[in-house]
């Protein structure tokens, strides 16, 4: 990440030089975030407290808010909350993309190994994502909204070349033609949470969107209802200083379930969703 700046080109070189002696420093204080965030998925797991995971970065309510340390990140915009909030886009993000390659979508859940799918299941959990912000200030939730929504269409382009996708017209066919579905697609989520019989609208979007109206694939459509019901109660429980925090490895989506009670009901999720709406 690169904060935004308005700096002089002066003021930058200084800054530049500033970020090339201490960015050891700032490697060995990352390096703690960077291995609880992708450590291996078995050992990770949803929580709606303060993790007990040791090799989380502790708080230092005691550091000296002038050490040449913090006083470097208040110059460099670091500390903001436009930065905060970029950061924790992009963590939302990388959480997105990452449950929606776990290999249980397709072992338990029938959906298919295909870029499509993959992609479907990535817009899924942004969706989410995108609901529980509503329950936060609206500015702030926008802001972190579009940010997250700016990184996965970026990362959309990525995953298209190594589809091996290079023509820079084929992609921008391709990029509208999936905005569009996605928009579609969350528009049929959102219209579930409204509807009398949420569940039922819910699964008719998922075997259409995610299972794209395969035949035989109902039942699956079921059991992710389920699992969809399952991490939206989850997420619309969890507090506002967890699921905003700009750290990694704070909250994490739950691994989808492989045994047969994964499209077992969860109560309230109608109410609790729309509450944000």
């Amino acid at each position: 990440y690169s904060p935004k700046s308005r700096m002089s080109p002066s003021l930058l070189h200084v800054g530049r030089r500033l970020s090339g002696l201490l960015r050891p420093a700032l490697a060995s204080r990352l390096a703690p975030a960077s291995s609880v965030l992708f450590k291996a998925p078995a050992q990770r797991s949803f929580s709606t407290t303060t993790p007990s995971d040791v090799t989380l970065p502790a708080a230092e309510p005691t550091a000296n808010p002038y050490s040449p340390w913090n006083l470097f990140l208040r110059v460099s915009g670091f500390n903001s909350q436009e930065s905060k909030d970029d950061r924790l886009a992009m963590i939302i993000h990388m959480k997105c993309n990452k449950q929606a390659r776990q290999p249980e979508f397709c072992a338990a859940y029938g959906v298919a190994p295909t870029y499509h799918a993959t992609f479907q299941l990535a817009g899924l959990h942004v969706w989410m994502s995108h609901v529980r912000l509503r329950l936060e200030d609206p500015q702030r939730g926008n802001h972190v909204a579009s940010e997250l929504f700016e990184h996965w269409w970026h990362q959309t382009m990525v995953d298209m070349k190594e589809e091996g996708v290079h023509d820079f017209l084929q992609i921008s066919s391709h990029l509208k033609e999936l905005q569009n579905g996605f928009r579609g697609s969350a528009k049929a989520y959102d219209d579930a949470l409204k509807d009398d019989d949420t569940i039922g609208v819910l699964r008719a979007a998922l075997f259409r969107n995610v299972y794209f109206s395969e035949e035989g694939k109902q039942a699956e459509a079921v059991k992710l209802s389920g699992y969809v019901e399952q991490q939206l109660v989850q997420l619309m429980s969890m507090k506002s200083e967890l699921f905003m925090s700009p750290e990694p490895g704070v909250w994490a989506f739950a691994r989808p379930a492989l045994s047969s009670d994964a499209g077992a009901a969860q109560p309230g999720l109608k109410g609790k969703a729309n509450a944000g709406a």
